[in-house]
């Protein structure tokens, strides 16, 4: 017997067998989604930063509107955590000293605000040399904390399971890059990305942003999923996909209507008519939402969109899921719609994808006001956190 063979056939089970360990570790390891993959999008596809107010460690009010204007991070921690929050908040300290001169805002959010009172975060931030107005450590009500997180930075808001990662948030209110405070290199990148993000002066719209915040590039919500929408996604009379994000940078008019309504919704459409000849520029849109997407498909919008000598690229009309349209009137527009009835009111959108005001169209000293502000938000430098009642 050749004295080789047995070593051969030692050999051929050791190799067999860490193939078959490895094929079953690749069948049973979970994929892990780190969020370190870049993605280049659109400035106005990043998620704009809603207004919130929650209480700091001086136990003083704090409204998110005293950001407006100003680079600031964002962070997620809970003062009882020994490990990952200390170590999280380490660097934010060194990151904090390192930027001393620079002007950029620090903002940490308790995702137990049971336990973290202003008084044990006011302990916490002394440990840190955190002083508000620079570093603010941030409780209040864990309903708002969990929608703050939900529907800013879509992240989960729990002790057990929250985001470690350092979110940027650039002068324009936009959610603009995320990044791993554990990863020497991402840190420079925090760094070097905050001190470019300083330096604008005016927003970049219409430019493509370098980022790690990978959902910016989700075209379009899953609305059933979420608890109120700020952005839509329809289809227009050309069989084309709409998304609203693609109109951030301009200003639009919005307004509800079904091709079947023989009252109100013709005379509505004739004075949208009128008023887009009035207003002479191409780059304010009018986009009018069907209430009847059964009836009113894309061939049918269409024909009416003719009746109207209605510019497509300039003057749009939506039709799409019945329950989504009902959702985009409520919580979009704010106001109720559905199968024979909608509101009336033509409403003005800035350049932001935020509501700004609701005219009725049939009072000409309602109108005035709306041209007054088109005028103005067509002009306008930074969107505005306070927004006027409307």
């Amino acid at each position: 017997m050749n004295k080789s063979l047995p070593i051969v056939l030692w050999l051929l089970v050791l190799v067999t067998g860490s193939l078959t360990l490895l094929m079953l570790s690749k069948k049973t390891k979970p994929i892990v989604q780190d969020g370190r993959v870049f993605v280049d999008v659109p400035w106005g596809y990043l998620p704009a930063v809603e207004r919130f107010q929650l209480t700091n460690q001086n136990n003083e009010a704090f409204d998110s509107a005293s950001l407006d204007g100003q680079v600031y991070a964002v962070s997620f921690f809970f003062a009882t955590c020994p490990t990952i929050c200390r170590d999280l908040n380490k660097q934010i300290a060194l990151l904090n000293k390192q930027m001393q001169k620079d002007p950029i805002r620090f903002v940490n959010i308790s995702v137990d605000p049971e336990v973290d009172t202003p008084d044990v975060l006011s302990k916490y931030a002394a440990e840190f040399d955190a002083t508000a107005g620079r570093w603010d450590f941030l409780t209040g009500p864990f309903y708002r904390i969990k929608e703050l997180g939900q529907y800013n930075f879509r992240v989960i808001i729990d002790k057990a399971n929250h985001t470690d990662d350092i979110l940027l948030i650039d002068k324009w209110g936009r959610y603009r890059d995320r990044f791993k405070w554990n990863e020497p290199v991402e840190m420079k990148r925090f760094m070097d990305v905050s001190r470019k993000l300083i330096q604008e002066t005016e927003p970049p719209l219409g430019e493509m942003i370098h980022s790690r915040n990978v959902l910016a590039d989700m075209k379009g919500t899953d609305w059933e999923q979420t608890p109120k929408l700020r952005e839509f996604a329809l289809t227009d009379s050309q069989g084309n996909s709409f998304f609203s994000r693609d109109l951030i940078g301009e200003v639009w008019i919005a307004s509800f209507f079904f091709s079947s309504c023989s009252t109100i919704c013709p005379k509505q459409n004739e004075f949208v008519a009128g008023l887009a000849s009035r207003i002479n520029d191409a780059r304010l849109k009018f986009v009018s939402i069907t209430t009847d997407p059964i009836t009113d498909t894309t061939e049918r919008l269409r024909a009416y969109a003719e009746k109207y000598r209605a510019d497509p690229k300039r003057w749009i009309f939506l039709t799409g899921n019945e329950l989504l349209i009902r959702r985009i009137s409520t919580d979009y527009f704010e106001e109720s719609a559905g199968e024979g009835h909608h509101s009336s009111k033509l409403m003005v959108v800035d350049r932001w994808g935020r509501l700004r005001g609701k005219f009725d169209w049939q009072k000409p000293e309602e109108i005035a006001t709306l041209l007054e502000l088109v005028k103005k938000l067509k002009t306008e430098p930074i969107p505005q956190t306070i927004i006027e009642n409307h």
